[in-house]
Order: structure tokens, then C-alpha cells, then sequence
């Protein structure tokens, strides 16, 4: 048998006590304070954390708008939605199906299905569009094919290609006007006065520590995360804003908290929770509880038309988020679609104003979902002009316009239309006699019936109008279906390189 013999170092603690170890004892009390001394620690102020928030909250429901409940369905779809919006693909071809043995030759041919994007294609080249035959007045009210179908308002201005749309609420009314589409916030509508009488109900909320990438640990000794670096964007006199947001995260950051707004106070058990969007929300009277136990009530900076700010207020108007017209403390919130599912571009036209040519031109790209031209570049227009060196000259008319280029003419009406752009022809020179082009396809600058645009609705550098299907669910969770119009700016129009009475250059041999 084999014994095996081998020594084991144990520690033998000194003080038997477990409660000398968890004091954390220091040798130099003093070298910490001197440091907190050097940081500049001890010059605070003797101040504690707000705790807890009482207000005075008010939800102003917004009024139906066009039939539709703006406290479920999106703000988007509420403004931006059409009649039309209902005449998808499918209902187009069921309702064309429905009617088609009531309809003469004639009326068929009037009413029949043209070339459609992908993936339909020329499938259904000849069959009776739904939609075509309902514009030609030959689909019958109450029809059982149009089960579904509500007539609605369309918002959408086609001379200043912006929606103008007015919401009732709580005894006034919002205005939206200018509205480019996409995106509804509290700033895409005014009043035209406060609420004159909002009911409010007194709720209580705990307040949290404002917090974003890169702010500053709320403790002196707390390491920091190193993700996004506040020292790293050097302020100079061009950047002011990069200069006092560096001010605020270095100097104040600590000192910022959130509240969030409650919802509407509970009813009753069985009766219908109160909308928290779709509403005008206005504060009253706001109190803060501190760590201390003591109460400070908050005041609004004052307004325009109200008394100079004391010496212990702060000087206003200010206001990070505002609705002009309403009171400084309310603010509409809006049931935006946040993340709706948009479709391929139906319509795709370019605005700008060509100086050379003197005239504004309206170029299709697409149109209800087809390709018509390939680009905004008039490049044989561009190489007509070109030099080569032949010597032999021809007459041209004009340069070649490519198609799908719809000129508009600037004419003086009376107050208060005033300037005005007017949609126009291109004649075809290249014909004898010459005879006009296509018209325009796309609804967004008239199909063909003619267009005008206010002259203060494109600006210099042009712009571009989409069409396009936007998909999102209301706050019921069902889903909305509508057609977004939407204006986005350029940074260059369209140029067609037109020159008229041409001397055009031969090409070399």
C-alpha cells in the first residue's frame, strides 16, 4: 500500500468578524475627497431626483373626417386616401366580369383593359376594366359587384400637388395644408384657436433619466460606453448646432428627465377604453414630487401675448414640439403608419423648369405601373447640336424631343389664380402635316384632360410626383389600403436641350 503525503497552504483570516470586510474601509479617506475636490464633485448643487410626476391631462378625440375615425385609422391613409384607392387590380377585374353581358360592343371596346404592369401584362388586353366602366357611368348604383365601395373626398390639390384637409375637434378645427405626403406629425396641422374647453383628469407617472447613444453615466466614477464618441465631433463657426449639442451633453446631460404622457384615465368595466391617439393631448397643471418629499409645480414658458417672464422664470416662447394655433401645452398625436408596406411606383413623373427652352416640362416615366421612358436625359436632342467638322448643313425645325415630354406654358390669370403653368401639345414635326403627340397617361398630371400647375408649386430645381400603394393596419388592427401621392424635391429638373430653327451639322463621311 502506498501513502501519499503532501502540505496545503490555507490562509487564516486575522479578524474573525465579516463585518470589517463589508464596511470597504479605506486607508486615505482623504485622497478621495481631494480628488472629487480636483473634478470639480463637491461644487453641486444640494438638489435630489424627481421621484414622481403628477399632471392634468386632457384627450381631445379627433372628429370623423371623410367617414373614417381618425382615432383608428392612420393619419396617411385619413389624408391621403381617395375614392379610387378601392379599385385595386382584382376588384377591376371581378366588377368588368360582373357587367360585361349587360354592355353593348361598343361599350366594351370603350371600357376594355389596356397593357398592366407585371404580372399581368397583356393577359387581360380586351376584357372590360371595372374601374373604366364605372368612370363611364356604365356600372348601376347598388350594383352587388360594388359591394364595399364608399365615395370618398380626395385631399389631394392638383394645381399646388399638396393635400389640404380640415379635422374637427373639441368645438374647433385643424387645418392641414402643404401636405406633401408621406410622413403625419404633429406639425403637419394648425388651428385656428385653442380648445375652448377640454375635460381633464388628474394622473400620476414615475419619470426616467433621459438617455441616448453617447450620454454622459449619470455617476462620476461609472465608466462610460466608448460606442459613440461626444469629444470626437470638433465644433467650428460653421457647425453652431454640433457646438451647443456638445455644451448640453457635457454640462446639463444629467439633469434631463422624460415623463411620459398617460393614457386617458380608465372607464367604467365594459365600456370602450378611450383612443390615446387620434387626440389632442393638453397638459394643465404639472407637480413633481423630488427624493425630499417636497413638491414644485412646473409653470409653461411664457407666450407672445403674455407678461414678461420674472427673474426667477425663464423668457419664452419655447416649445421643442408645437401646434400653431392650439395652446402652448397641447399637441395633436396623430395614429401614424410608422412602417407601412409600399409597392412598386404606379406613377412616376418629373417636374422642372428648363430656362433654356423657356418652359416647364412634365417628363412620364411611368404610368400606372408601365415604363414609358427610360430617362429624364433628352441625349438626341444633345448630339443634333454636336459639331462635325463636315461643313454640311441641313434645316431642322427643331432637336428631336423624346416622347413622354409634356410641355407647360406660363400664363398671367386674374387674382387669384395669378401665374399659372398650362399643360400643352407637342406637335410631331417628323409628319406632314405635323400632328400632336400622345397626351399625358399619368392621373398625377391630368390623363390626357388637360393640367395646371400654380407657378410657386415647382420650384427651380424641379421635383418629383410618385404614386405609389401603401399598405398599414389602424389601431384596431384591421388593415388600410390607400394610393400615397407624394412630391419629393430635386436637385436638377429635367432638361430637354430644345433649339428651334436648327442648322444641323452632317455626319462625317
Amino acid at each position: 500500500m502506498t501513502w501519499e503525503h503532501f502540505r496545503r497552504l490555507e490562509p487564516v483570516p486575522p479578524y474573525t468578524d465579516v463585518q470589517r470586510g463589508f464596511a470597504a474601509e479605506v486607508a486615505d479617506p482623504l485622497w478621495l475627497l481631494g480628488r472629487q475636490w480636483q473634478v470639480g464633485e463637491h461644487a453641486g448643487e444640494d438638489a435630489s431626483s424627481p421621484v414622481l410626476v403628477e399632471m392634468q391631462v386632457a384627450h381631445t378625440p379627433l372628429g370623423a373626417v371623410a367617414g373614417l375615425d381618425p382615432t383608428v385609422v392612420p393619419a396617411e391613409a385619413l389624408l391621403e386616401g381617395a375614392t379610387d384607392d378601392w379599385w385595386t387590380i382584382g376588384r377591376r377585374i371581378r366588377v368588368g366580369r360582373a357587367i360585361t353581358a349587360g354592355l353593348t360592343p361598343q361599350e366594351r371596346a370603350a371600357a376594355a383593359f389596356g397593357a398592366l404592369p407585371a404580372p399581368y401584362g397583356d393577359a387581360l388586353v380586351g376584357e372590360v376594366d371595372g374601374l373604366a366602366a364605372h368612370r363611364l357611368g356604365l356600372v348601376p348604383p347598388g350594383d352587388p359587384a360594388l359591394d364595399g365601395f364608399t365615395p370618398r373626398p380626395d385631399f389631394w390639390q392638383a394645381q399646388t400637388l399638396t393635400y389640404e384637409a380640415e379635422v374637427p375637434v373639441g368645438g374647433t378645427t385643424l387645418t392641414v395644408s402643404g401636405h406633401d405626403g408621406g410622413d403625419v406629425d404633429w406639425y403637419t396641422a394648425d388651428a385656428p384657436a385653442p380648445l375652448p374647453a377640454p375635460e381633464f383628469a388628474v394622473r400620476q407617472v414615475i419619470p426616467s433619466r433621459l438617455q441616448y447613444p453617447g450620454a454622459p453615466a449619470p455617476r462620476w466614477w461609472q465608466i462610460e460606453d466608448s460606442a459613440v464618441d461626444i469629444g470626437g465631433f470638433p465644433p467650428d463657426r460653421a457647425h453652431l448646432a454640433t457646438a451647443l449639442l456638445i455644451e448640453l451633453v457635457t454640462d446639463h446631460a444629467n439633469d434631463w428627465f422624460t415623463v411620459p404622457v398617460p393614457s386617458p384615465a380608465p372607464l367604467a368595466p365594459g365600456e370602450t377604453a378611450p383612443p390615446s391617439s387620434g387626440v389632442v393631448v393638453t397638459l394643465a397643471g404639472l407637480r413633481v414630487k423630488d427624493g425630499f418629499d417636497d413638491w414644485w409645480d412646473l409653470s409653461i414658458p411664457p407666450g407672445d401675448e403674455d407678461p414678461p417672464a420674472g427673474p426667477d422664470e425663464a423668457a419664452g416662447p419655447w416649445s421643442l414640439f408645437r401646434t400653431r394655433g392650439l395652446d402652448r401645452s397641447s399637441l395633436v398625436v396623430w395614429p401614424a403608419a410608422t412602417t407601412p408596406l409600399s409597392g412598386p411606383a404606379l406613377d412616376d413623373v418629373l417636374l422642372g423648369i428648363d430656362e433654356d427652352a423657356n418652359v416647364m416640362w412634365a417628363v412620364e416615366l411611368r404610368a400606372d405601373g408601365i415604363d414609358l421612358a427610360l430617362s429624364a436625359d433628352a441625349t438626341a436632342a444633345l448630339l443634333e447640336t454636336r459639331r462635325t467638322q463636315t461643313r454640311r448643313f441641313s434645316y431642322e425645325p427643331s432637336t428631336t424631343l423624346p416622347e413622354h415630354w409634356h410641355p407647360y406654358r406660363i400664363e398671367n390669370r386674374p387674382a387669384p389664380s395669378g401665374r399659372m403653368f398650362v399643360q400643352g401639345l407637342v406637335a410631331d414635326l417628323s409628319q406632314s402635316p405635323p400632328v400632336p403627340r400622345a397626351a399625358a397617361r399619368s392621373e398625377l398630371i391630368g390623363a390626357g384632360a388637360g393640367h395646371e400647375l400654380a407657378a410657386s408649386a415647382v420650384p427651380n430645381q424641379g421635383l418629383r410626383l410618385e404614386r405609389r400603394f401603401s399598405l398599414a393596419r389602424g389601431t384596431d388592427g384591421r388593415p388600410v389600403l390607400w394610393r400615397q401621392r407624394r412630391r419629393i424635391p430635386l436637385l436638377s429638373g429635367p432638361v430637354s436641350h430644345l433649339r428651334f430653327d436648327l442648322l444641323r451639322e452632317g455626319e462625317p463621311e
